[in-house]
């Protein structure tokens, strides 16, 4: 279906955590900085970066380079404080995470897991630190920064009265696709052939929703082609989000075809655009209030262990 993906920024206390887990072993090709007597290395940045798309997408390399050594030193003095501070995570809660990795990301084979790490040439019992120091940062973060933070009924007001445009509801469709695939083989009906006689039925009386289940390769056939509440020019590409646009509710599209692959559309229902109420928003403007509020008492914190320890940052590799 060609759907367009979205992203949404992490917290700054989740990406400090994130920003060099599972890193790999350290490689000596490089020092990018050093935090006390701590070194980072070219690699182990390198590394993050990766990690970071689609951030890192929106960036030069230089820029996304610093991003990555600033987020590296962050971590390495919340560790820092967090020793000093005796902060310990128990075991049993390590194998616990590990267990939600191994579930989330290889179906719960513990095999594909050692397989992936292999490949990556990653020490397993580094890995498992690795996962442990996420956890710690993240558990600093909270006592730190987070845990205290509350969105009073002031803040909530001024932020709903500064930033309206947030607190939109956009316009929603609801639509059901039958998507038609190229011929398998020479001698197979055209998608033209087979759309014809698809709205043929229809106009018959036989309904969408079971054509779809039958005909249909798009992904929601199973729902009857039914797409939810959707935007659909995030959803399908311009051609079908266009032919969508022209319908109104009720109306079955003609064929679009698109690449060889015939698309047939109905629009089912829509919603247009809403600006929400305060009480209609009041979740999301609350959660708002904090973010800023754990991103303004996060840089405060950081630029406070920045004050009191020794960090120097090299410049970066060519990028040729």
């Amino acid at each position: 279906m060609h759907m367009k993906t979205t992203f949404f920024a992490k917290t700054a206390c989740a990406v400090a955590a994130l920003a060099v887990a599972a890193a790999g072993a350290a490689t000596l090709d490089g020092i990018a900085a050093k935090v006390n007597d701590d070194v980072i290395t070219i690699s182990e940045v390198a590394g993050a970066i990766r990690r970071s798309r689609p951030q890192a997408e929106d960036m030069n390399f230089a820029a996304a380079y610093s991003n990555a050594v600033n987020l590296a030193v962050d971590r390495r003095l919340i560790l820092r404080e967090a020793a000093k501070r005796k902060l310990e995570i128990q075991e049993w809660v390590v194998d616990n995470r590990v267990r939600e990795i191994v579930k989330d990301n290889f179906g719960g084979d513990n095999n594909k897991l050692k397989t992936a790490l292999a490949q990556s040439r990653i020490d397993p019992i580094d890995w498992r630190n690795q996962i442990r120091d996420e956890m710690i940062v993240q558990a600093m973060c909270y006592q730190m920064v987070e845990k205290d933070v509350q969105a009073t009924p002031a803040a909530m007001q001024a932020e709903y009265q500064l930033h309206r445009d947030r607190y939109i509801r956009p316009a929603r469709t609801t639509v059901s696709v039958i998507l038609l695939r190229p011929p398998a083989a020479e001698g197979d009906s055209s998608v033209e052939v087979r759309a014809k006689d698809v709205l043929d039925r229809i106009a018959k009386g036989e309904a969408f929703s079971d054509l779809a289940k039958r005909f249909s390769a798009d992904s929601h056939a199973k729902d009857g082609g039914q797409w939810k509440d959707v935007d659909p020019g995030e959803a399908f590409r311009p051609e079908i989000a266009a032919a969508i646009a022209k319908l109104g509710v009720g109306n079955i599209s003609p064929l679009v075809n698109l690449d060889g692959w015939g698309f047939i559309v109905r629009k089912d229902a829509e919603s247009p655009a809403k600006d929400l109420s305060f009480r209609e928003a009041y979740d999301e403007i609350a959660a708002n209030v904090k973010q800023e509020l754990s991103a303004a008492r996060y840089k405060e914190w950081v630029s406070r262990l920045r004050n009191e320890a020794f960090i120097k940052i090299n410049p970066p590799p060519s990028d040729n």
